[in-house]
């Protein structure tokens, strides 16, 4: 569901300069490339996904520049999971992101950029199961739980951070570009408690997460307009 969605999301952005203003009308103060005044929007995504696909896409971004230099910019990520797998049991686990941040960019040289980027992460996860016949559990897709032992499967949680990146683009003209990301992400998780049928099974726990991330490394996007 999730690849749909951001799949959606490519297509209607491949639309854009034809329902934006004529060219000669919109020329960046750049001399064409990205400047002050200009948004732009772009999907990011990784190669070789987990699953075997070709292309995991990650985020939906908006960025305005404020100057040729730098520019604001927000990142949107969101997988909306409600699966009916029996007639008696429904599994949810869906997932919403915010990325809001800012880039400078060091080299503006024709239609090559190289930029640091900062943003604040946060991420939420939904997990839920829900059936009639069968353990209602909330904060979990699922609990196993016998002789001491228990498992806990997609177990939802509030996650708070950041992300330091570097990233390049080159611009094919005034609309169209491509580039990638590469960065370190650091997260505060606050893992939900998990309850079974009303009784509480296991406590809020909290975990930090620091990794490097490429979920970033390869980019597409247009120049929307200039406002």
């Amino acid at each position: 569901m999730r690849k749909q969605l951001m799949l959606l999301t490519a297509l209607l952005m491949l639309s854009c300069p034809i329902f934006a203003q004529d060219e000669s009308a919109e020329e960046s103060s750049s001399g064409g490339m990205a400047g002050a005044g200009d948004l732009l929007f772009e999907v990011t995504g990784t190669p070789f996904g987990t699953d075997g696909s070709l292309l995991n896409f990650s985020e939906f971004r908006a960025r305005y520049f404020i100057s040729e230099n730098l520019a604001v910019r927000l990142g949107m990520d969101m997988a909306l999971n409600n699966d009916q797998l029996s007639p008696d049991l429904v599994i949810n686990d869906s997932y919403y992101g915010l990325m809001p941040g800012v880039e400078y960019h060091f080299v503006n040289d024709g239609a090559f950029r190289s930029y640091a980027a900062v943003d604040l992460t946060f991420d939420q996860q939904i997990s839920t199961r829900k059936s009639t016949t069968g353990a209602n559990v909330i904060g979990a897709t699922n609990y196993v739980g016998s002789n001491g032992q228990e498992t806990i499967v997609g177990r939802g949680y509030m996650q708070f951070g950041g992300r330091l990146s570097i990233g390049a683009e080159y611009h094919f003209n005034s609309r169209f570009y491509i580039g990638g990301e590469l960065g370190f992400q650091y997260g505060y998780r606050m893992n939900d408690e998990v309850i079974v049928d009303n009784e509480i099974v296991q406590t809020s726990t909290v975990t930090n997460l620091g990794y490097l991330t490429t979920a970033n490394s390869i980019k597409v996007g247009f120049r929307f307009l200039t406002l």
